[in-house]
């Protein structure tokens, strides 16, 4: 049986800062920040709503970001900055999964939202440029279209101590603010993307002043879930984001490898943003609109649009499958997916199975019908077919690929299921490993001693990837690289072991329909 972790002296104790009583202070990018002491572990210290760019309003929306000028005087950074303009959708996502487990919807608010919004938060365990601990920087999830840097499930706090690296949450515009074109950009230096213009910003600023903050700026690991996890794969394909990681962590993110959007698509929200608008008001007029808006008309014009980067011929210069087929996946890469990702999405009715598959090539269809079939109802048959062409299939794509480039890669399966009656109407559902990464546990989440030793296995895993490429370390169970026809991914569950990764022989005969550019 596969050990499971339990850590007796964690890291982050051993790597511990020392400062002067009262409030620790940083001098970064020109300005003095004051932080605060950590809640849970009084060594880490915190900065918050510390501005990486300029505010992307007026003349400045839909533009690249710009350098955010110093601000004289000593500045508190101990409130979070509003999040990036969005509605409810992901403190929804909240709510219907709290519902599972009895907790009234209304316990969730909405954060407060504005246009100004390219801010990041910092925790760390040692401060000054001789620590040089590894940096984790967290790219949230929410569709691209919601979502904020200081979710309850991303505060970083606990991470940096167990761990001892310094992690970083940033946020970057969104929806119809972050993924937008319109005509009158072409040829531009930013003709569209600019919520990832803004991810690139903020890894920027992570390499001009992380080490002020005690962190390596050439160690520096990008992880996200979801929406956050598919942007780290466009970042690894993009010219602009060269040197400002070392190494990417994907969380149920792999499903860009089935986009190939082009810039032609964004200017389509452009042109639909304007006709929804009385006038119909050109790049410039648009600009001088209010937040508010711009914000409800284009929920008005495209209420279902999937909001992501494209290819613009700037930041993006081919479909993600395209380029790591081409070029391989160019850093260190550890990815994986959960075992019920769609569960909490789908249902049993066998159309809706069908409209599924009817979206996909016919021979592709055909096979993953197949599968689904092998499950016990319709509806674990379709979150596993599905889940397989979105999650799982494109983490084993995007490993092998990155090891053909030269480097190691890793791939998990996260299987827990929490106990209780309410997690059975889940499963291992989408979203449900963060807790663990972050020891953030919600307090209507239930739990138990094993779910405690797989958050500090975790936590440990996530952590010495970042400190050296290779997740294993002491006391782990051990996590074999991905590598060749018997390739094996960790399972993450009850138990923590090696198994043979799933359905990776269906996802080979697969792949080169559902992925553009992964057959050439």
């Amino acid at each position: 049986m596969a050990r499971v972790l339990a850590l007796g002296v964690v890291a982050g104790l051993l790597g511990a800062g020392v400062w002067a009583a009262g409030a620790p202070t940083v001098q970064a990018n020109h300005e003095t920040l004051t932080g605060a002491r950590g809640e849970r572990f009084a060594q880490v210290a915190s900065f918050k709503g510390i501005p990486f760019a300029a505010a992307p309003v007026g003349e400045l929306r839909w533009q690249a970001p710009r350098p955010h000028a110093p601000r004289g005087g000593t500045q508190n950074a101990t409130e979070f900055a509003a999040a990036c303009y969005q509605d409810g959708y992901n403190t929804d996502w909240y709510r219907e999964l709290a519902q599972n487990f009895g907790v009234d919807a209304t316990a969730f608010a909405d954060p407060p939202v504005s246009e100004d919004c390219l801010y990041l938060n910092v925790w760390t365990p040692a401060l000054g440029a001789r620590a040089r601990l590894p940096v984790m920087v967290w790219i949230h999830g929410g569709a691209n279209k919601s979502g904020w840097s200081f979710e309850p499930n991303y505060l970083g706090e606990a991470l940096a101590a167990r761990g001892d690296v310094v992690v970083v949450t940033i946020a970057y515009r969104l929806g119809i603010f972050g993924f937008f074109g319109h005509p009158q950009l072409q040829g531009s230096a930013a003709p569209s993307n600019f919520g990832l213009l803004d991810q690139i910003a903020a890894l920027r600023w992570v390499k001009d002043n992380i080490r002020d903050f005690g962190g390596d700026a050439d160690n520096v690991t990008v992880f996200g879930e979801s929406a956050g996890g598919a942007d780290i794969g466009y970042l690894a394909a993009s010219p602009l984001a060269r040197g400002l990681m070392r190494r990417a962590l994907v969380e149920s993110g792999g499903y860009l490898m089935e986009d190939a959007s082009q810039i032609a698509d964004a200017e389509k929200t452009g042109m639909a943003l304007s006709n929804a608008l009385p006038g119909h008001p050109n790049l410039a007029a648009l600009r001088r609109l209010p937040s508010a808006q711009i914000f409800r008309a284009a929920e008005k014009a495209m209420p279902e649009h999937d909001y992501g980067p494209v290819v613009d011929g700037v930041s993006l210069l081919m479909p993600p499958a395209a380029f790591y087929r081409r070029h391989g996946f160019p850093y260190g890469l550890l990815i994986g997916s959960n075992a019920n990702e769609w569960y909490m999405y789908v249902n049993e009715d066998p159309a809706s199975l069908q409209k599924s598959l009817a979206k996909m090539p016919p021979a592709a269809a055909r096979l993953l019908a197949e599968r689904a079939a092998r499950e016990p109802d319709v509806r674990r048959g379709h979150d596993q077919a599905t889940a397989l062409v979105d999650m799982a299939c494109p983490a084993y794509l995007m490993a092998a690929s990155a090891r053909r480039s030269g480097h190691r890669s890793w791939v998990y399966r996260f299987s827990r299921v929490r106990p209780g009656p309410g997690a059975l109407r889940v499963l291992a559902y989408h979203g449900a490993e963060i807790p663990y990464v972050f020891d953030t546990h919600d307090r209507w989440l239930p739990g138990d001693a094993l779910d405690a030793s797989l958050t500090r296995a975790m936590m440990a895993y996530w952590s010495n990837f970042a400190r050296s490429g290779d997740p294993n370390g002491a006391g782990l169970a051990a996590w074999p690289a991905f590598a060749g026809a018997s390739a094996q991914v960790l399972d993450l569950g009850a138990r923590i072991e090696p198994i043979a990764a799933p359905d990776r022989a269906l996802c080979e005969r697969v792949a080169g329909e559902l992925y553009p550019g992964w057959s050439q």
